[in-house]
């Protein structure tokens, strides 16, 4: 659960420090206190856009973090999935930092993370439900992955994504195949021709074409480069003169070794100019070898023979690719493709049974989370129309409808399955049951919505859901309903809410109240909890606005007392 909230120059929250317990947590307070600080807060930790605007003026940076107990296997599970570090005796922590320079920093557990790992981890830590969330559960692909949900498909559906990516494959595949056999006896003739042409020269070292152009630069120097090599050449080792280094260095050696027979150390300067003597005759050797040519060598026919082989290859490279490397693929792919097509008629036989094959193991796990969703279906329908029976909706039938896609009188498989799911409801006697999205009342929509996730948070889900003014467009008994079934939603998961109700903040295990007073000449928000004298104070001004009557002090009161027996 969420145990403690930072926030720190996020509009006009200067410095708040929250620490939350668990139970059912409410946050209250006058229009403008900064209510809406608290869930922006949260939802820049969970991966929401933010902009720069959002950061306190006159400052240089917004930040936010929080602290989590008691984390789930779940959340575990997408930390090794992303790689994100993590000490299961430790807390859980994560931290966004937002510079006006349009910079964000975000940390999971004290390292650096991207908001993709961000929002992964987050949503499994904590479910937000605001006023814009309402719109959202119009949408089918909602409805039916928290249908999956509640249903407990989450096996089923992951084989079932494997198989249905593999069929995703093999289908293109045998569009490939066939869109290829319609052209066949062509593209055999151009391939063939490609594969000789390629196969002709021979290529075999992708570096053959750095090696000819080094070579072709020296042959096009050759009559330098033999008079220099020469030169060294003889200097060293052999000239008509006879006199050259080694020759030299040999007669010092001899007139070295005659003097040790005088002289001890003279024999180790003889041996040292010994080894002299093998490195400059090395030398000299590798100097003439830089002509790359001997006597019996044309450089002029050579260079011909060089430049027509560039040429060869750079003709090839404006066909087949930039380099000789990729003349060399283009080759091998081109004989791939030629096997395939030689063997393509078996080879589209193969697929299609394959495709066959899988296609019925498909249906099959299909099937199987077919049933469960019409199990799942019936229990949680079951489970909502009793909630909005309590919140208010006495005559309401919600249906969630589970159908098979079948096309041509053939089951269609989808990304996730073969169900086409869609949540339907009639709040008004006589009505047939319509698709939630023909719902308008606000207040009805909300406590739709309170239902489903009372249902869900029951079964499985985040430990630690915020509602946003849930008491949108109701009031009075139902108000305190909402409340009710709040509370009952607590003892699953930590649960917390902002609330304008006297009703609801009345059932509250903690009451937080957001107020926004002047410090230092500049509007500051700040969050504290309230106890039991500053609670009936803050509930009184709910009721009463303005000016509080000892009356609205009295119900205050009494809404407190009415809880605790409700508890």
């Amino acid at each position: 659960m969420l145990d403690f909230l930072h926030i720190e120059n996020i509009a006009v929250a200067k410095n708040i420090d929250i620490n939350l317990p668990d139970g059912f947590n409410v946050f209250t307070g006058e229009t403008g206190a900064g209510k809406s600080v608290i869930i922006d807060s949260i939802s820049l930790l969970l991966g929401a856009k933010a902009s720069k605007e959002i950061i306190r003026q006159g400052e240089e940076r917004a930040f936010v973090s929080a602290l989590f107990s008691n984390v789930g296997d779940e959340v575990y599970a997408v930390c090794d999935e992303y790689g994100i570090p993590y000490d299961k005796d430790d807390a859980f922590s994560l931290s966004r930092t937002i510079s006006s320079d349009g910079k964000n920093v975000v940390k999971i557990n004290s390292r650096a993370a991207t908001l993709v790992q961000l929002k992964a981890v987050g949503q499994q830590l904590i479910n937000i439900h605001g006023q814009n969330e309402n719109q959202s559960f119009m949408s089918k692909a909602n409805q039916t992955s928290m249908l999956d949900g509640y249903s407990e498909c989450e096996k089923e559906l992951s084989e079932y994504s494997v198989i249905y990516e593999k069929l995703g494959k093999l289908k293109n595949e045998i569009k490939e195949l066939a869109e290829v056999s319609k052209q066949k006896e062509m593209m055999v003739d151009v391939l063939n021709f490609q594969i000789k042409e390629i196969a002709a020269a021979k290529l075999k070292d992708p570096d053959e074409e750095e090696k000819l152009v080094i070579l072709r630069n020296k042959l096009r120097e050759s009559e330098k480069i033999i008079k220099q090599s020469s030169t060294v050449y003889k200097a060293l080792v052999s000239n008509e003169s006879g006199v050259s280094a080694t020759v030299l260095i040999g007669k010092a050696i001899d007139a070295l070794e005659r003097l040790s027979e005088f002289e001890p150390s003279a024999a180790e300067m003889a041996e040292k100019l010994s080894s002299y003597k093998y490195e400059i005759t090395d030398i000299a050797e590798r100097a003439h070898d830089i002509c790359a040519f001997d006597g019996s060598e044309d450089p002029e026919k050579k260079l011909e023979a060089v430049d027509g082989r560039l040429a060869l290859i750079q003709k090839l490279e404006r066909k087949y690719g930039p380099d000789v490397a990729h003349v060399i693929e283009f080759g091998k792919n081109a004989e791939s493709k030629l096997k395939l097509l030689e063997d393509g008629e078996e080879r589209e036989a193969e697929l299609k049974e394959e495709y066959k094959k899988l296609y019925a193991e498909g249906l099959l796990l299909a099937e199987k989370i077919h049933q469960k969703r019409e199990k799942g279906a019936k229990s949680l329908s079951k489970t909502v129309k009793n909630a909005l029976e309590f919140l208010d909706m006495p005559k309401v039938i919600f249906e969630i409808s589970v159908k098979k896609v079948e096309r041509d009188g053939k089951t269609v498989l989808g990304q996730n399955g073969f169900d086409d799911v869609e949540f339907m409801i009639a709040t008004n006697v006589g009505e047939e049951p319509a698709p939630m999205s023909k719902i308008a009342s606000g207040g009805e929509l909300s406590r739709i919505m309170l239902a489903l996730k009372s249902a869900i948070s029951t079964e499985n889900g985040a430990k630690t859901v915020i509602f946003d003014e849930i008491d949108t467009g109701v009031s009075g008994s139902t108000s305190q309903k909402i409340g009710i079934k709040l509370l009952q939603i607590s003892k699953s998961a930590q649960t917390i809410c902002v609330t304008h109700s006297a009703q609801i903040a009345s059932l509250a295990d903690n009451h937080f109240l957001i107020k926004k007073s002047e410090v230092d000449g500049r509007a500051e928000t700040s969050v504290r909890v309230l106890d039991g004298n500053e609670r009936v104070d803050e509930i009184a001004r709910i009721i009463g606005g303005i000016n509080v009557t000892e009356k609205q002090y009295a119900a205050a009161r009494d809404l407190i007392r009415q809880a605790k027996e409700l508890c």
